[in-house]
């Protein structure tokens, strides 16, 4: 691992993590790649920027179906967030050791979900809309065309987590949350795409109904991104699962 700025950088093994290429076989990597930051530029901000723009014309990479915009304030907000991660990680080192129970379960990923969760986002970011129970949209995957094509034609933006709560359709205390074991993530996509949209429905619809495309509109996401904070137990639990699987 580095330290850049009081961020974590992961550049070994132990951190699974969606693969970036969206096209490729394998949904979920078992080691966190490093991702080609320009070096020369001296800011996080900056090497964020850079990598975004430089990958801007490849619509397999990172998410699909979302504007430039949408990707530069996606990694701009995830510098900040590991920026309040490095600072519990600094302190967890001191106190946790990495022998501890704690560490045992939290790395436990074949068991303890963290690896279907990742498959679920995977699925969500290679099809965006697939979980959001709406036919319409996970009828375009689910027929011929839509298979081969992998992609809707107009912007759509997803949750990065499961969306039941006053955001959803979803009425969540009669629904069960998704039952994994249902879906056999060794198969290819297509083998389990229309299992996917049956048993992963969160009911995310997405939030391309206010296009980042104006300063009226930013005012909408500016509010949304600053409600994305995890709060510091949200920021620990993350570092915690970091630092034991680094260690």
């Amino acid at each position: 691992k580095q330290w850049y700025q009081r961020r974590v950088v992961i550049t070994a093994g132990g951190i699974p993590t969606v693969n970036f290429d969206l096209g490729a076989e394998k949904r979920v990597v078992p080691n966190a790649p490093l991702v080609g930051y320009d070096e020369d530029f001296s800011t996080i901000g900056m090497r964020s920027f850079d990598l975004v723009m430089r990958n801007m014309n490849r619509t397999g990479w990172g998410s699909r179906n979302q504007n430039i915009l949408v990707k530069l304030t996606h990694v701009l907000h995830m510098s900040e967030m590991w920026d309040s991660v490095a600072r519990s990680y600094k302190m967890i080192a001191r106190l946790l050791d990495p022998q501890s129970d704690i560490c045992a379960c939290v790395t436990d990923v074949e068991n303890n979900d963290v690896l279907n969760y990742l498959h679920f986002l995977a699925f969500k970011l290679r099809y965006p809309g697939i979980t959001s129970g709406n036919e319409t949209i996970t009828a375009r995957y689910l027929s011929k065309e839509g298979r081969a094509k992998r992609s809707m034609d107009e912007e759509y933006d997803y949750d990065y987590d499961f969306c039941w709560g006053d955001n959803s359709n979803i009425d969540y205390l009669r629904t069960p949350r998704p039952d994994f074991r249902k879906l056999d993530f060794d198969l290819g996509d297509l083998e389990i795409l229309e299992d996917v949209a049956k048993v992963m429905t969160d009911g995310d619809e997405g939030t391309a109904a206010v296009l980042l495309d104006s300063a009226d509109h930013w005012a909408w996401w500016r509010d949304m991104v600053k409600g994305l904070n995890m709060g510091e137990a949200g920021y620990y639990d993350i570092a915690v699962f970091m630092f034991c699987s680094l260690n």
